[in-house]
């Protein structure tokens, strides 16, 4: 959490911490204050990889046969802005694995976009992802990649070094 935290006081908008369950993400907290973003995401809360940020991170890092699969769809689209054509996911997962962070652009409700980033273990294994969302109108994901990026970081590191010492 204190990772989280962190991330919600550089940004003040909505920070959510995510892992993958089949081709699903599970939200598994959601820190947000007075202006948080109108998502869909709740504590517990399923979304399709394709369409949210962390999904993507997620994706981006999974074993070639899972992209594969979600790869071969069909992919749901939730808003006009849903990318549903494979190979335009396949080359955001690209980007992915290249800068260490994902972009939904009004994906998965309109009005809401979102940069994320992995939460990678030993191997390069991904364990979750982070986020941080807000409305389009005022947030500007590109601004905060590095913070993301470095949350994930911090948050995959300190996971790796508590597993080495079980």
């Amino acid at each position: 959490m204190p990772f989280l935290q962190d991330l919600y006081e550089r940004t003040h908008e909505t920070v959510h911490p995510g892992v993958r369950e089949g081709h699903d993400v599970v939200y598994v907290a959601r820190i947000g204050g007075h202006r948080q973003a109108k998502a869909p995401s709740r504590t517990g809360g399923r979304m399709p990889l394709h369409c949210t940020a962390i999904g993507k991170a997620l994706l981006a890092y999974a074993d070639a046969d899972l992209r594969r699969e979600v790869l071969a769809g069909p992919l749901e689209r939730r808003t006009p802005h849903t990318v549903v054509a494979p190979g335009i996911l396949r080359r955001q997962l690209q980007r992915v694995t290249e800068t260490g962070v994902a972009f939904e652009q009004e994906e998965s409700v309109v009005g809401l976009v979102c940069v994320a980033a992995p939460v990678l273990g030993r191997g390069d294994d991904p364990l979750a992802a982070i986020s941080v969302a807000g409305p389009r109108h005022r947030f500007r994901p590109e601004g905060h990649v590095t913070a993301v990026r470095a949350a994930a970081a911090a948050l995959g590191s300190t996971l790796s070094r508590r597993d080495l010492l079980r």
